[in-house]
């Protein structure tokens, strides 16, 4: 398995994962989000993984801005989706770590995501922060933060405000 950057080639490949990956219920919905994510015109992290010829794992990192703290740069991970077929074997993982590494790579300060803190805190995402989501949260103890430098989550605190099309309310 490679994981890469996505480019225009792989998205329809990205589209038929999303939906897969999320089913009936959600798959199109989030498949959309996946590829508006991907065309908005911002610094978006796309990366795929590749594995014999087949893109089996997707993850995007957009850029967010914290209300009151410019000089702080962020993230949000969201959507990550792996096939059906190669779930449960580290791919989801994978492309995670190395979001991450590239991002911290680039001095970005912190990365937020939405999901199941037993999925995420593997990667040391964590609930101890002081900023706040867009919307209000039916599970609040999903809204995790991780810090890639340094002390970038002591002192910070607000109102998270994502891309444009992340701000949509049924998101949340």
């Amino acid at each position: 398995m490679i994981i890469r950057r996505s480019s225009t080639t792989d998205l329809d490949a990205i589209q038929q994962l999303h939906q897969s990956a999320f089913g009936e219920a959600e798959g199109e919905a989030v498949a959309q989000l996946a590829l508006a994510l991907v065309a908005d015109p911002s610094k978006v992290l796309s990366l795929v993984a590749v594995a014999e010829n087949k893109v089996i794992g997707h993850v995007l990192f957009s850029p967010i801005q914290i209300v009151n703290y410019d000089s702080v740069s962020g993230y949000i991970l969201a959507p990550l989706a792996v096939a059906p077929t190669a779930q449960r074997q580290g791919v989801g993982m994978k492309l995670i770590r190395f979001g991450l590494e590239l991002l911290a790579n680039q001095s970005v300060d912190i990365v937020m995501v939405l999901g199941d803190p037993n999925y995420y805190g593997r990667c040391g995402f964590h609930t101890e922060h002081k900023l706040a989501p867009p919307y209000s949260l039916p599970y609040p103890e999903a809204w995790q933060a991780i810090a890639l430098q340094e002390h970038a989550l002591q002192e910070v605190s607000g109102l998270v405000k994502c891309v444009p099309v992340l701000m949509a309310p049924e998101y949340w």
